[in-house]
């Protein structure tokens, strides 16, 4: 007959279902993630929209095709950019459309300079330009963000995040709320690391092995003291 030691058995309950519940929560991200590059391939490979096109409902990852010219002036550097383990920024330029509306343009990464109080060597890209192809980017809202402190667009301006709004102002010019990343084969591009996902659905997938293989533990550690506890009960 085996006794119950419950306090080892409502412990051992526990965390066995907590881990499969987190197993099966990583599959779910799994396929979450496969369902979201699927999609980014597809928008990619569609035909590119106007600038006027874009609305609330415009998709991050849309193809846009946009001519007109860059203001030589207005640049934002976003701070705290890597790329191949080099500290930098990414460039967003002011960019006014033939359609006569406004976008940032993030062409892309730049090494930062020796000291924070000299300017990164921004390469130089020609006032207009012909159509050339970029995609809509919406930044997801990150409730834990710091707010980025006051700045005085001093340009090239480095900024902690971009706010639109208050370049609007600043400017005194209305500008669109959708940033425009610059596809890397346009001229004028700069390097980039733009993902479509921080995790490869085969991350959670391993991960969701690591949470299964840790229940099996617990249940396999629970039989084991069990057992083990019953059959000291029966040699006494």
């Amino acid at each position: 007959m085996i006794r119950l030691n419950w306090k080892l058995t409502f412990f051992s309950l526990f965390f066995f279902l907590s881990f499969i519940k987190l197993g099966f929560w990583q599959l779910d991200r799994k396929d979450e993630k496969i369902t979201l590059i699927m999609k980014k391939a597809e928008l990619s490979e569609s035909q590119g929209i106007l600038p006027s096109n874009i609305g609330s409902d415009t998709e991050s990852g849309t193809p846009v095709l946009l001519k007109g010219a860059f203001d030589k002036k207005v640049i934002l550097l976003l701070d705290n950019k890597i790329l191949d383990g080099v500290v930098g920024f990414e460039v967003l330029q002011l960019f006014r459309d033939s359609s006569g509306l406004n976008f940032l343009v993030n062409r892309g990464f730049v090494p930062a300079a020796r000291t924070r109080s000299e300017n990164p060597e921004i390469p130089k890209i020609e006032d207009f330009l012909g159509v050339f192809k970029g995609y809509v980017y919406r930044q997801a809202t990150n409730p834990y963000a710091l707010e980025a402190g006051k700045v005085d667009y001093k340009f090239p301006q480095i900024v902690q995040k971009e706010d639109v709004f208050e370049l609007s102002r600043k400017l005194n010019r209305e500008i669109s709320p959708f940033i425009i990343r610059m596809q890397n084969n346009q001229a004028g591009a700069l390097p980039r690391s733009w993902q479509v996902s921080n995790i490869k659905p085969e991350k959670h997938q391993a991960y969701a092995v690591q949470w299964f293989l840790m229940s099996l533990a617990i249940l396999i550690a629970w039989l084991s003291f069990t057992i083990r506890f019953s059959r000291n009960e029966r040699d006494n």
